[in-house]
């Protein structure tokens, strides 16, 4: 008797054992795949930016004008902290103000800017600068 009793317990432990293993690959199994043409609601929508790598949001510094390089497009800015920033500036960078294009920036050198400018991969670059008249 006290076989068969143990045979019985054995007997269910293991059935217990392996329907518990079983249901997880039951549950797995019913997992459908999802559709790639189907969006997910429940998450934001990505930004196309985000996709390319995130880009900045434009910023803006203002001070002296320190040096201009217009051999390799770049100046300098030197904030009322005291801190010297770099710049890049392109055929794109908009100018304003006294001298309104870039020839004219290199005639500017101790003049007062507001640079407004992107961080990225190639530094600071300037989309717009407006030179103040000097005083």
């Amino acid at each position: 008797m006290k076989l068969i009793k143990r045979l019985g317990w054995t007997t269910a432990i293991a059935a217990g054992l392996f329907i518990g293993g079983a249901a997880p690959i039951a549950a797995q199994q019913d997992q459908k795949t999802p559709d790639p043409n189907i969006t997910d609601r429940s998450r934001p929508a990505q930004d196309p930016d985000q996709s390319r790598g995130k880009r900045e949001e434009p910023a803006s510094v203002t001070g002296e004008l320190t040096r201009v390089n217009p051999t390799s497009m770049t100046f300098s800015v030197k904030s009322a902290s005291g801190a010297e920033m770099l710049f890049k500036y392109d055929e794109k960078t908009i100018v304003t103000g006294a001298e309104s294009n870039v020839a004219g920036l290199a005639t500017s050198n101790g003049s007062m800017v507001t640079v407004t400018y992107r961080n990225d991969s190639a530094g600071n670059m300037a989309s717009k600068i407006e030179i103040q008249a000097k005083r």
